[in-house]
């Protein structure tokens, strides 16, 4: 049996509400709806929806950050999941269509350290955020600002790919896993779509179906990375 490898969304998945969607419902010009409206209709892509939206903040200073990730939160079971899988020595990444300067700052909030993230990135320089997309890719399915069908295919070769996410960015990379945790919005895309997954709301969940204690799941020779 191939080696197993866990893919995780981060906003709505680990976060307990999407955090782009908080900041701009809090700090941005109403502009970002209409934004919004031409992403969900597919008018735009993720990423020039991304960098629209992002131009909608027209101050936000440092202070304001602090918070902002002071009143983000997480799925309590996160925690001891990361720890548990961390125990078996299962490999863990984060795959966010998000920014890596609210990711990284609530995983610094929460003490967590030794994930491995990929996603967009975000600088904030004279009170105005500068967006960047390392992992963009023109021919992705999704649009993304961050391929994650690339990442996916790419780590998760001859590995047993266990996904977890809930939302539209997920479509694409999820479609690699042999288990997929799904909700929200994903969840109802593969009822709709007649694919296989598993519903969950918390970490918890994911547990006791995922099973360690068995040999269901195969174990890496390294932590996680």
């Amino acid at each position: 049996m191939s080696q197993s490898i866990i893919f995780c969304d981060f906003d709505g998945t680990i976060t307990k509400e999407d955090t782009i969607d908080l900041l701009l419902t809090s700090y941005a010009t109403e502009k970002w709806v209409t934004i919004e409206e031409m992403w969900e209709q597919g008018i735009i892509g993720s990423r020039e929806c991304l960098e629209k939206q992002m131009d909608c903040v027209e101050f936000f200073s440092k202070k304001m950050l602090n918070n902002f990730i002071e009143d983000a939160a997480i799925d309590e079971s996160f925690i001891p999941f990361l720890k548990k899988i961390k125990q078996h020595k299962i490999n863990f990444y984060i795959v966010s269509d998000g920014f890596d300067l609210f990711i990284n700052s609530i995983l610094n909030k929460y003490n967590i350290s030794g994930v491995k993230v990929f996603s967009n990135r975000l600088l904030l320089f004279e009170n105005k955020f500068k967006t960047f997309f390392p992992y963009y890719d023109s021919d992705c399915e999704a649009k993304s600002g961050l391929c994650k069908c690339n990442i996916v295919k790419n780590l998760g070769i001859n590995r047993e790919i266990i996904y977890i996410g809930d939302g539209r960015s997920d479509l694409c990379g999820s479609k690699h896993a042999s288990k997929l945790f799904a909700k929200n919005k994903l969840a109802k895309y593969c009822q709709d779509n007649k694919r296989d997954f598993i519903s969950f709301e918390n970490f918890d969940q994911i547990l006791s179906e995922l099973d360690l204690e068995s040999d269901k799941i195969v174990k890496n020779e390294l932590v996680i990375r």
